[in-house]
């Protein structure tokens, strides 16, 4: 480690330069050593053979261990009660830039969070995520939730232990006081479990500052919308021609070619890598090392180009640049920019050949209820979050059984969407989520959506002739806008939602998502 031990008296006397120096230097261990861990998640579904699921299990507890003693140490406890003391006595902002300040606060609020929660229990977690994953991957290739169902059981229950302790510790007052109201409600004591209040908890990992009133209020908004928008579309009895993006397409050639996206809209590959994995993810140990992966379909170039698209979204956002992928990758001037490349890539697809900018624009935003998420159009996209985010928030407030979830699960597919699952792999099985203990992320796919339009509203007005710049693949125009107005803004602001109102005036407007969809199908499908 880059620090030595350094014991509290020590740290009275030392100037408050030379105390945040030391604080970073800690800081940098800790993300160096997490850099490793998320490594070895990426090899596990990317490169590992298969007999090394038990071993790697117990390499990836013994490192979130050693993770949480360097997070909880009591020197880096020590540091920050220092900051603390002195701030209290004198107030030392005019020492340090808002960055600077930012990493304080952070700090704090990480230090905080991991000292509530037993060492021992992070490493029972972890070691429980690595046997659910590789659980999932063979329940999923069998389609049978059951086989999945007690590896769940074994993560809400972990999940809901960390809670309790974060509860306790009053880590998040707004759930602390959801949970002690239902108590009252409840007749319950302290002693007495209640799990109400713990799904805010979680929020506030994937998506901080986030309350969960403000969640259900989007949701319900979208809900509201969106199911009478998709009813609508449906009762058009129409679709629009996409025949050509079907066949026999080369996986090696859409490899080539997704190989080539991420470069030409500003990722930079010499700091990252493109691979294949059942379930596309993006991997960040360091902005100079982001993996990201995709699938390919033979029979449809759509979902290796899609995949890689949003993924691909994920890494700029890790390098520091643009996080508007869907928006612009469904748009015309993007389609002006890309389908000559597509046309070069499978010159042998005469059928290809002759596609215009609108057939492909209309043929990449049919509007299909499906039962597979990352295929989702995004109309009917919001509605496969809302289904998860409902789900995952009954089962960790225990409002419902793991047993309960196929059924329920198929139940809200048929409400939201209209579709029959017919077998588990493509309902409950999907996603990778719960397997790897990331309950409570789903909302923020929608939430970044909605983020997404508000924010290329927002760049549409301040930067001339933008669509005309994406046509012809000049992405950096927008991605250095992102980067002055909300990448370097974003650590600065105690939520999305603050970004979002110092930005553009407004809070988090999912109004403003809801036209964006209803102006553009109505023209789309003429309704």
């Amino acid at each position: 480690m880059t620090v030595p031990t350094t014991s509290t008296s020590d740290l009275t006397t030392e100037s408050i330069r030379s105390l945040y120096d030391r604080l970073i230097a800690r800081c940098k261990d800790i993300a160096h050593v997490k850099g490793v861990s998320s490594l070895l998640g990426w090899d596990q579904w990317v490169m590992m053979p298969k007999k090394a699921e038990d071993i790697r299990a117990k390499q990836m507890s013994v490192l979130e261990g050693i993770t949480h003693d360097m997070e909880t140490s009591p020197v880096l406890g020590a540091l920050l009660k220092e900051f603390e003391r002195r701030q209290l006595a004198n107030d030392f902002s005019a020492e340090f830039n808002p960055y600077e300040l930012a990493n304080i606060r952070l700090a704090r609020k990480a230090y905080k969070a991991e000292t509530l929660v037993p060492t021992e229990l992070v490493k029972a977690n972890t070691a429980a995520i690595a046997r659910s994953s590789s659980a999932w991957k063979e329940a999923r290739e069998s389609s049978d939730f059951s086989k999945f169902a007690p590896f769940l059981e074994e993560q809400i229950r972990l999940i809901r232990e960390i809670v309790s302790h974060k509860i306790k510790g009053n880590i998040s007052e707004e759930a602390f006081q959801i949970n002690k109201k239902a108590r009252v409600s409840l007749g319950l004591s302290e002693e007495d479990e209640c799990f109400q209040g713990y799904y805010q908890i979680l929020l506030d990992i994937y998506e901080p500052g986030f309350k969960e009133n403000h969640l259900q209020a989007v949701f319900s908004d979208l809900k509201q919308n969106l199911i009478p928008l998709i009813a609508k579309i449906k009762a058009k009895n129409f679709q629009h021609e996409n025949e050509f993006i079907k066949g026999d397409f080369d996986v090696e050639k859409q490899a080539e070619f997704s190989n080539k996206l991420p470069k030409q809209m500003g990722f930079d590959m010499d700091a990252g890598r493109l691979d294949v994995s059942t379930h596309p993810f993006c991997n960040n140990a360091h902005p100079t090392d982001i993996r990201l992966t995709t699938r390919y379909a033979l029979d449809n170039f759509k979902e290796g180009i899609t995949s890689t698209i949003h993924e691909t979204g994920h890494a700029l956002y890790e390098q520091g640049r643009s996080k508007e992928e869907r928006s612009v990758m469904l748009s015309k001037p993007f389609w002006t920019f890309a389908l000559p490349l597509l046309k070069e890539q499978f010159a042998d697809h005469k059928n290809l050949q002759d596609v215009t900018v609108d057939q492909m624009y209309l043929a990449f935003n049919r509007v299909e209820p499906t039962f597979i998420r990352l295929g989702a159009d995004e109309v009917t996209y919001p509605m496969h979050i809302i289904l998860r985010y409902e789900i995952e928030k009954a089962l960790v407030e225990g409002d419902i059984q793991v047993a309960d979830v196929p059924a329920l699960w198929n139940a809200k597919m048929k409400e939201y969407l209209g579709l029959d699952v017919t077998e588990d792999r493509l309902g409950c099985l999907q996603d990778i989520h719960w397997s790897i203990g990331i309950t409570g992320y789903f909302p923020t796919y929608t939430l970044g959506s909605i983020y997404a339009i508000q924010i290329y509203t927002q760049a549409q007005e301040q930067i001339p002739n933008l669509d005309e710049h994406i046509a012809k693949g000049e992405f950096h125009v927008l991605k250095e806008w992102l980067n002055k107005n909300v990448h370097d803004q974003g650590a600065l602001r105690d939520s999305g939602d603050d970004l979002m109102s110092n930005l553009t005036g407004k809070h988090l407007d999912s109004s403003l998502y809801v036209k964006y969809l209803t102006d553009k199908y109505t023209a789309i499908y003429d309704l």
